[in-house]
């Protein structure tokens, strides 16, 4: 069994496969790197599991991920958070000689307060902050690269800079998923604790763009004292002005039934995609 990750090892995202598996154990189990997020959600076979970032503390959802998830037929099972911290190394012997620097695109939103030190550096986006490292091995004098912190602890480049993201305390959370459709039926399962939570994610995408639309999508939670946690409008590239609304929702499951009344009768209404629902 494979569980499809960004890769190489030691990143982010093979630290969060990590964690995941150290709480959820599961037997045969080989952890499967690529480069990008496409190649993690093709690598996904029937019986195999796939994680990818989906938001970060500081510089919020991975819209890459989001539009992924917008036309995926896949099961969440489970999500993961994990502490993130970068550092900087560079073939430089200061910070003002940095002449290129390699960033992957999402932790360039995390490290602002450093980039706007470097103004006539070229910033060089990548991937993968593992590719980041990489491109700076094979780099020449003056590159330079934001890495994790772990991985800056095992470099000799010249120069090197701790914790230089804009917080200390900054966390991405990682979904687990499957591939498989989602259902909007609740499935059998065993006797539960009915006071555990639990979360859901969806996304809904009206017929037409009309005035309070969007009210009338929330009201159906609102009824029905379901907690919205997360809301994020998303283009459906079909038509200028039409969106679809990526949900997240918590409650305990003893309102597990509810949630699933709730988006069967607004599934009369609206296109509804959901993307499973898993405990807490």
């Amino acid at each position: 069994m494979k569980f499809s990750v960004l890769g190489p090892a030691g990143t982010f995202a093979d630290a969060a496969a990590q964690k995941y598996l150290s709480l959820h154990p599961i037997d045969n189990i080989e952890l499967d790197y690529h480069d990008t997020f496409d190649q993690v959600y093709q690598a996904v076979t029937p019986d195999g599991l796939g994680l990818l970032p989906l938001e970060n503390q500081l510089d919020g959802f991975v819209l890459a991920t989001l539009q992924r998830l917008q036309v995926a037929d896949i099961t969440e099972i489970g999500e993961v958070t994990v502490p993130v911290n970068f550092g900087l190394a560079g073939k430089v012997n200061h910070l003002i000689d940095i002449k290129r620097i390699y960033v992957q695109f999402k932790t360039e939103g995390q490290c602002q307060k450093l980039l706007t030190q470097l103004p006539n550096a070229q910033i060089i986006t990548t991937s993968s902050n593992m590719i980041s490292v990489e491109k700076l091995r094979d780099g020449q004098q003056g590159d330079a690269a934001i890495m994790p912190q772990s991985q800056l602890e095992e470099t000799d480049f010249p120069f090197k800079l701790a914790n230089v993201a804009d917080q200390t305390d900054n966390n991405t959370r990682f979904i687990v998923f499957k591939k498989q459709p989602a259902m909007l039926e609740n499935p059998t399962q065993p006797a539960e604790d009915e006071t555990a939570s639990f979360k859901s994610a969806l996304f809904i995408t009206p017929p037409t763009e009309e005035v309070g639309v969007l009210y009338q999508i929330l009201s159906y939670f609102a009824k029905t004292h379901l907690n919205l946690v997360t809301i994020m409008s998303m283009p459906t590239r079909q038509k200028i002005g039409i969106y679809s609304f990526y949900i997240e929702i918590s409650g305990t499951l003893k309102q597990k039934q509810i949630l699933f009344e709730t988006l069967q009768r607004m599934a009369d209404v609206y296109t509804i995609h959901p993307l499973g629902i898993y405990a807490l």
